[in-house]
C-alpha cells in the first residue's frame, strides 16, 4: 500500500512541474494588517498539529473578514479531532483520485476562494497539499523554503529548527514586518 502512495505522489510531483496552474492568479504583497482574507494549509494527520493551527487562527481572526484552515490527513478515514467545523476543513486520502489528486467539494470550494495570504504549514513533501498551494489563487503565497516547487512569494527558511512551532514564530514574525508595495 506504501509503494501505491509513493508512485501516487511522484506522478502528482511530476504533474505539478509540467501544469500551469500557477499562471491563474493575481500576485500582490500582504502583511497581516492589510490582509482581510487568510488561509492555512497544513498536515492535520497529528491532532496536536491541528491545536497549534487553532492557535494561529485565532490569533490571526481579529478584524479580518474570513480566516480559515485546510488540512490533509494521511489516513484512508479521518478521526473526531478532523471534523470540519466553521473555520477548518480536512480532506483525508479518501477524497484524493487515482492520480492522488485532491477532489470533492469541500477541495472545489477552497480552491474558488480568492485568499490576500495563503501559509503553508507543511513539514514534509505531501502532493495533495502541494497541489492545493499550487491550484490556489490566493495573492500572496507564505511558506517553508521548498526546492520541489517555486509557488511561494515569501519563502521561510527553517533549516535550523523545523518544527511547526518554529515555522508559525517565523512565518507571523515576517508578516508582521514586511511592508506591501
Amino acid at each position: 500500500m506504501k509503494f501505491l502512495t509513493d508512485i501516487k505522489h511522484w506522478f502528482g510531483q511530476w504533474q505539478l512541474k509540467r501544469s500551469d496552474l500557477e499562471t491563474e492568479r493575481t500576485r500582490a504583497v500582504f502583511n497581516l494588517k492589510t490582509a482581510q482574507k487568510i488561509t492555512v494549509l497544513f498536515d492535520a494527520t497529528n491532532p496536536k498539529d491541528i491545536i497549534s493551527v487553532k492557535e494561529l487562527v485565532k490569533i490571526l481572526s481579529p478584524g479580518k473578514d474570513l480566516v480559515s484552515a485546510m488540512g490533509f490527513v494521511n489516513e484512508k478515514d479521518k478521526s473526531f479531532e478532523h471534523m470540519s467545523t466553521l473555520h477548518f476543513d480536512f480532506f483525508s486520502n479518501e477524497n484524493l483520485n487515482w492520480f492522488g489528486k485532491p477532489q470533492g467539494m469541500v477541495i472545489d470550494n477552497f480552491l474558488k476562494e480568492e485568499y490576500d495570504i495563503l501559509i503553508d504549514l507543511t513539514l514534509t513533501k505531501f502532493y495533495p497539499l502541494t497541489y492545493m498551494a499550487v491550484a490556489s489563487p490566493a495573492k500572496f503565497k507564505v511558506g517553508r523554503c521548498r526546492a520541489d516547487v517555486g509557488v511561494l512569494d515569501l519563502s521561510i527558511d527553517n533549516t535550523k529548527d523545523q518544527s511547526l512551532e518554529a515555522l508559525i514564530k517565523d512565518i507571523t514574525y515576517y508578516l508582521n514586518r514586511i511592508e506591501p508595495i
